[in-house]
């Protein structure tokens, strides 16, 4: 299968996972999960809370992801903050990927939003093609990627590795998708 096919088949899978309205208990859950990330991501990295005075935005994110030979699926739930605004949307991750690897983790990731566009398709919905590895053993966690977010600067991302293990080489398609209000 060619890259165009891979892509085009993954992009239809992550179509097909809908969007909904979230609870007001789910909302309040999502801002204390994402509040709990950010504190013990800057207890670990002191420098962590300049740069987070200074971005535009951002997002926080509980993710899973479990990954048998050649395919893998993920998903999680999260909040994207402006900081200019005050706005927050609610989000939904859906993560499909191709490739080598077995595993299964679960992680947070708080990804600091230091450019407008990329602020705006995280609070408005977006997909993210990557092409990476990831290794994880418990709270240990290593990771790399070539795609859509590396082309362009405009964003830091943190990760706060939960459990689980995983070693995966990968092209993965990430859909961010707001909750109906």
């Amino acid at each position: 299968m060619n890259k165009p096919s891979i892509s085009l088949c993954l992009l239809a899978l992550l179509l097909l996972t809908g969007c909904a309205t979230l609870p007001d208990d789910e909302r309040a859950e999502l801002d204390r999960m994402a509040e709990k990330t950010i504190n013990r991501l800057t207890e670990k990295n002191p420098q962590l809370e300049g740069k987070l005075d200074a971005c535009l935005g951002y997002l926080v994110a509980d993710k899973k992801v479990v990954k048998i030979p050649m395919i893998g699926t993920g998903g999680g739930q999260g909040v994207v903050v402006d900081k200019t605004t005050g706005q927050r949307t609610y989000v939904k991750l859906s993560r499909i990927e191709v490739g080598g690897g077995w595993g299964a983790r679960n992680y947070k990731v708080l990804l600091l939003l230091n450019d407008e566009k990329r602020l705006k398709k995280a609070l408005t919905g977006t997909v993210v093609y990557e092409f990476g590895a990831e290794a994880s053993a418990g709270k240990a966690a290593l990771e790399g990627s070539s795609g859509q977010l590396q082309d362009e600067k405009g964003y830091e991302v943190y990760t706060l590795s939960e459990g689980g293990a995983s070693a995966t080489f990968t092209l993965r398609a990430i859909r961010l998708k707001p909750y109906r209000d």
